[in-house]
Order: structure tokens, then C-alpha cells, then sequence
């Protein structure tokens, strides 16, 4: 039987990818927009979050990053309390579940790179667990 385990090294590895891209805009300008490098971090964002729980066999059960966090602070220990606060900064630029919410905001250029910053020590711990598994 297939359990969620199984696709633990596929999502992360498919994140990556969303990863190196933000990356690189540490080193150099993007030629992307800030619109659109936090659009890919959002989703990096949630893809670190769902394989790491997939790691532990368990259901994403948002696809918020502040509840992600939440839901795997349950099972890994090592989520700590900045990186709570990088998904919170993620969290910040856009409110599309709330009917009173704000829409969409644009980070600045600062607030992207403590994003991606965040996310590449994110990323330090669920490669752990995930080559664990590999």
C-alpha cells in the first residue's frame, strides 16, 4: 500500500527547484518582479511544509504557511520559533482567505531576502528528515 512517505523525496526535490531560483536573487538582481519571487516563495513555502509532513505520514491539512508551521511544530522538533516568524512574514503580503482581508501586498526587496533566508533554514531541516528516508 502506498502511504504518503513514499512522495516525501519527489515534493522536496520538486521544491528545490523553487528554492535555487529564489536563491540566486540573494547573489544578483532577478529579473523577476517581487510579485512574482514571493509567489514561488509561497509555494516553496508549502511544498517544504507538505513534505515535511509527509515525512512523518501525515495529511497537509492547510495550505497556509502559518498553519502549516503549526500543524508540523506537532511532529518535528526542530521547527523553532524564527522560523515560525519567516512563515509569519510570509503569511503577511496576502489575506485571499479572509472575506475582510486585504487582498495582496508586495513585499520590498529587504523583506523578500529575510523570506528566502528564512526558507533556506527551513530547508536545512526537512533535508535532513527527508534524506533520512532516501
Amino acid at each position: 500500500m502506498l502511504k504518503l512517505k513514499d512522495n516525501t523525496l519527489d515534493l522536496f526535490l520538486e521544491g528545490e527547484k523553487y528554492l535555487n531560483t529564489l536563491s540566486k536573487t540573494l547573489e544578483r538582481k532577478s529579473r523577476f518582479d517581487n510579485d512574482l519571487l514571493y509567489s514561488i516563495s509561497t509555494m516553496y513555502c508549502e511544498k517544504l511544509f507538505v513534505a515535511l509532513l509527509s515525512h512523518y505520514d501525515e495529511m497537509a491539512e492547510h495550505h497556509m504557511p502559518v498553519a502549516l508551521y503549526k500543524q508540523a511544530k506537532e511532529f518535528e522538533p526542530e521547527l523553532t520559533p524564527a522560523m515560525q516568524d519567516t512563515v509569519r512574514l510570509v503569511n503577511r503580503f496576502e489575506s485571499i482567505c479572509s472575506l475582510d482581508g486585504f487582498g495582496y501586498k508586495t513585499p520590498t526587496d529587504e523583506e523578500l531576502q529575510k523570506i528566502i533566508i528564512g526558507l533556506q533554514t527551513i530547508h536545512v531541516v526537512v533535508k535532513k528528515r527527508v534524506m533520512a528516508d532516501a
